[in-house]
């Protein structure tokens, strides 16, 4: 095994053997073990929460990789191969269709366009009852008054 590539079965106190359950019920106790929600924190200034949040991630990455089928057993024949890990597993991490990102920036508005907006509505809505000369239904008037 390559020097570049971390142990995910060591990393997770798993067989390489081990099935699918076992590897998440290994997952689930480690994370609920080391994630800082789930723990008390240490008084120690700090000094520990980046070794802690690195430990995190290579549980998280463990999962990740051993989890996916496809993404396992290209791992298992890197292991096996002695291959560096950017060879096998990195290209099916990549597996996805890159995707174009656009951004559309909206020109930031003159003083002149905020003229032509409509005021701004305060106050009360007053109610008028209807003319008397309706029939029916009434249609009630309603006055705003504007800036």
């Amino acid at each position: 095994m390559s020097t570049n590539q971390p142990d995910y079965y060591a990393i997770l106190n798993v067989a390489p053997s081990a099935t699918a359950r076992e590897i998440t019920h290994a997952y689930r106790s480690l994370l609920r073990t080391h994630h800082p929600d789930t723990r008390k924190k240490a008084d120690d200034g700090g000094t520990s929460q980046a070794a802690d949040l690195q430990e995190l991630h290579a549980i998280m990455q463990a999962y990740v990789v051993l989890s996916d089928p496809a993404k396992r057993s290209a791992y298992d024949r890197s292991r096996r191969t002695g291959s560096s890990s950017s060879g096998s597993s990195g290209s099916s991490a990549s597996t996805g269709k890159p995707v174009k990102v656009r951004i559309h920036k909206k020109p930031a508005p003159a003083a002149d366009s905020q003229m032509d907006q409509p005021p701004i509505v305060f106050g009360p809505v007053q109610w008028e009852p209807p003319p008397r000369t309706t029939p029916g239904f009434p249609s009630p008037k309603v006055r705003r008054r504007y800036i």
